[in-house]
Formats: C-alpha cells, structure tokens, sequence
C-alpha cells in the first residue's frame, strides 16, 4: 500500500489523493464518510480531496443524495496520465532549447590576506587566453615567476611592470623600480595589480600578511582601468627614459600639476 501511494504522489497525486483514490480501488462506490475511515483521511479534509479528485477527472460522483464516488479505471487514468506528461515533457524540451542566456553578472569580491590575494592571481593567470597585464613587486614576482613562464609558453601576450630586479625580462616585463620608490613612498603600501585579457583583474594593496587587502572582479568598467594604469605606467617608464631621469626631474618640479600629482595619494 505504502509504495502504491508513494508511486501515485510521483505522477501528481497529493498524499490525501493517492490516498482517496487508493481506497476507492478497494471500495466502491463510497461515501465520502466511508472513503475517509479506509484512507485515514481527517473527515476535515476528506470532501476537499474528493473534489480536487474529481476536478482532476481521477474519480467520479453520483447525483444521488447521499454522494456516491467511483474511481476511474487505473489503465485509462495511467494512460492521460502519461499522455498530459509526454505533452508537457515535449514542449518543455522545445521552450527550454529557446532560453536565452542572460548577460554576464559583474562580480567583485573582496580578498583578505597575503596568500588568499596571490592564490587569486595565479588564478587569473591560468584563466587567460590572449593578454596578461602585470603591475608586481620582487616579492611578488618570485612567488608568480613559474605562472608567469606558463603563460608565456602557452602563447599569451605577457607584458608588465615590476618595482624592482627579477629575471623575467624574457617574458615582457620591465623594470619600474625608479616608479615604485615614490610609489611606495606615496601609498605606504605595495600596490599590486594583475589582469587577464579584458575579462578580470586583482587589485591589491600588498602590506604584510594580515594587512593585505584586494579585490578581484570582473567589472569591465575597472578591468578597464586597471589595464590603463598598467599601461601608462610603462609608457611612462619608457618616455622618462628616451627624455632623460634629470630632464624629467626639472618638469616634475616646475609643473605644479605633476609635482601635485607625485607628491599626493
């Protein structure tokens, strides 16, 4: 009994149904008094589950007084059953086949610590498929070198600043020490920056274990930005050097803008 009932709320039936009808299978035509003894069913509840049965087109009832139900043929009520279902199942499978999907969801998470902030680098390094955009210290790059090297093995396009000596001039970077000490003077802290293609980026301020903080996301808007500062920064490495470090001094102290700009956060 119990696997019958189960088996018949799979195919739609409520408990209190599976139950009604199951009883009207072992007797009929019944009362609803008497439906509601066999099938354990609160007398309550009992007129309100024959007529969503009967509603359903799973039972019928007489017009005599007192009512009378009858259960509809198990064979014939299986057959609809699976009939309405294979029904509902194909034009499912056509409305489902024309979903469209929605447009990709900027996230921005927030990072804390060290290792949660360089574990999410290397994980943007993995995702990238054409362009990798770094801004990293020594420090950092030592730890990301082996990532660094893959990705330039795999054929992406590796370019980037590090504040500092490391040996990864063959894979595109380029020193910006002489930029990082007054940055690091400026910020008090290690500003570290890492982007795939134009599809994600980590921003992070690089301060001891605890103390680091970051971001990643996938926001276009600031993966744009951040690839804009990379790129300026060695553009600028590059202008200071074909101008001259003295002659580039000179105009950062007349020009009250630049000098502004340099000495300010």
């Amino acid at each position: 009994m119990n696997d019958i009932i189960f088996k018949l709320t799979q195919v739609g039936f409520s408990s209190y149904e599976a139950k009604a009808y199951f009883a009207l299978l072992q007797k009929h035509p019944a009362i609803g008094y008497e439906v509601s003894k066999i099938a354990k069913i609160p007398t309550a509840k009992i007129y309100e589950t024959l007529t969503s049965l009967k509603n359903k087109g799973m039972i019928i009832s007489s017009a005599s007084e007192p009512v009378y139900y009858y259960p509809k043929d198990p064979k014939a009520l299986l057959k609809s059953i699976k009939s309405e279902f294979m029904t509902t199942v194909d034009d499912l499978e056509g409305q489902l086949t024309q979903v469209q999907p929605i447009p990709n969801i900027d996230i921005t998470w927030n990072l804390s610590g060290y290792q949660t902030v360089i574990d999410k680098m290397i994980d943007v390094m993995k995702n990238a498929s054409e362009l990798l955009l770094l801004s990293i210290w020594p420090e950092e790059a030592a730890l990301l070198k082996e990532h660094v090297i893959a990705a330039k093995n795999r054929g992406i396009s590796v370019i980037g600043g590090v504040f500092g000596d490391c040996d990864l001039d063959d894979c595109g970077m380029i020193n910006l020490e002489s930029c990082g000490l007054s940055s690091k003077k400026r910020l008090g802290k290690r500003l570290t920056v890492v982007a795939g293609d134009a599809k994600e980026v980590v921003i992070s301020e690089i301060s001891g274990q605890k103390e680091t903080t970051g971001i990643w996301t996938n926001a276009p808007s600031v993966v744009l930005t951040a690839k804009e500062y990379m790129k300026h920064d060695i553009w600028g490495k590059v202008l200071v050097d074909a101008l001259g470090y003295e002659k580039f001094k000179s105009l950062c102290e007349s020009n009250e803008l630049l000098a502004y700009l340099i000495q300010n956060r």
